[in-house]
């Protein structure tokens, strides 16, 4: 049996005491487990089967060994795997969206660049507008990406002692006031 490398220690340790019970104990039922998933995942997202299988395996061992109390323990990594395939999903779809954004795929055109440096510089002047404050929480707020996006989200409104949604629409309100200001500077074709 081979273990994964992203389900170790004791929280893998406690995955094969739950699958235990299984016909032929712990690893037999784990490798079983996984083939499974393997199955499902190859159907849906078969380029990242292998790694997405070992994703469920950690999740589901970090469930268990937090005492997350499952009556079955297939059925529920099926359930994570499910999960999984949604984010995978959702990932691809925004890579194909951010693949087809004519604004972020660079251009070797010098006009192109000279319109990209001509908006750089008006959104520069744009957050140069308003207080370092909101500068801060409006890089801060778009700043990151995927999980990192949330729990950035949820630490600025901590330390702004509020809760998501109005630090959802400060953020906005302040984005509108940007957005003005680089269709003055811009004209109004300027933005797409």
């Amino acid at each position: 049996m081979s273990r994964t490398a992203t389900a170790h220690g004791d929280a893998f340790d406690t995955l094969l005491g739950a699958l235990a019970a299984e016909p032929g104990g712990g690893a037999r039922a784990y490798e079983r487990l996984r083939e499974r998933l393997l199955a499902l995942l190859r159907v849906y997202v078969p380029a990242e089967a292998d790694a997405l299988a070992d994703v469920v395996l950690d999740r589901l061992a970090r469930r268990i060994a937090e005492g997350v109390a499952i009556d079955d323990v297939r059925a529920y990594a099926l359930g994570i795997a499910r999960l999984v395939v949604k984010e995978a999903r959702a990932r691809e779809m925004r890579q194909r969206d951010a693949a087809a954004d004519p604004t972020l795929v660079p251009d070797a055109d010098d006009d192109d660049r000279e319109t990209r440096d001509a908006a750089l510089a008006a959104l520069r002047a744009c957050l140069a507008q308003i207080d370092a404050a909101a500068r801060a929480l409006i890089l801060a707020y778009y700043g990151a990406d995927g999980g990192a996006r949330i729990r950035e989200r949820q630490r600025l409104a901590d330390a702004c002692g509020s809760t998501l949604n109005a630090l959802r629409n400060r953020a906005l309100r302040l984005r509108v006031r940007i957005e003005e200001c680089l269709k003055r500077r811009l004209g109004d074709g300027g933005l797409a």
